[in-house]
């Protein structure tokens, strides 16, 4: 994994006003905006949980039970705030369950605020790569962009 750089690509999603930018290698897997690399990792957004007071710890907080409950998801405990231009965020760190048939992966859940709007975003990758290079995968992240 590598940091965005000159070599990155940028990957919008028109529909929703928004776009990431990653390694040239990624590519999009499916036209309702996820991303994947080689090796792997994947980036989508997810529906936001029902409505309520919202700030970003309550929805952080909230779509992370959802997780835990829903995608069989372990909360590490680690959570963090990433900002970006125009907006800021939070993250939380889980890992997902053992599967026989793929090797064990980390999951970022970032919950970002643009004015007045929330939108979350899951970026999940495989365990060795998450203990190797976090700043490259905090960096895609923070290269979230609002239109």
């Amino acid at each position: 994994m590598v940091a965005p750089s000159a070599s990155a690509e940028l990957f919008p999603n028109i529909r929703k006003g928004y776009n990431f930018e990653a390694p040239a290698s990624w590519r999009l897997a499916h036209p309702d905006y996820m991303l994947a690399s080689p090796s792997g990792a994947s980036l989508s957004e997810s529906d936001l949980p029902p409505k309520g007071v919202l700030t970003l710890e309550k929805i952080s907080k909230s779509a992370g039970m959802i997780a835990c409950i829903g995608a069989d998801y372990e909360d590490t405990n680690e959570q963090f705030p990433l900002d970006g231009e125009g907006w800021n965020g939070l993250v939380k760190v889980f890992v997902e369950p053992r599967r026989t048939n793929r090797q064990q992966r980390h999951v970022l859940q970032l919950v970002a605020q643009h004015g007045d709007s929330y939108r979350i975003f899951y970026l999940a990758m495989p365990t060795t790569e998450w203990k190797g290079d976090r700043k490259g995968f905090t960096a895609v992240l923070g290269s979230l962009r609002f239109q």
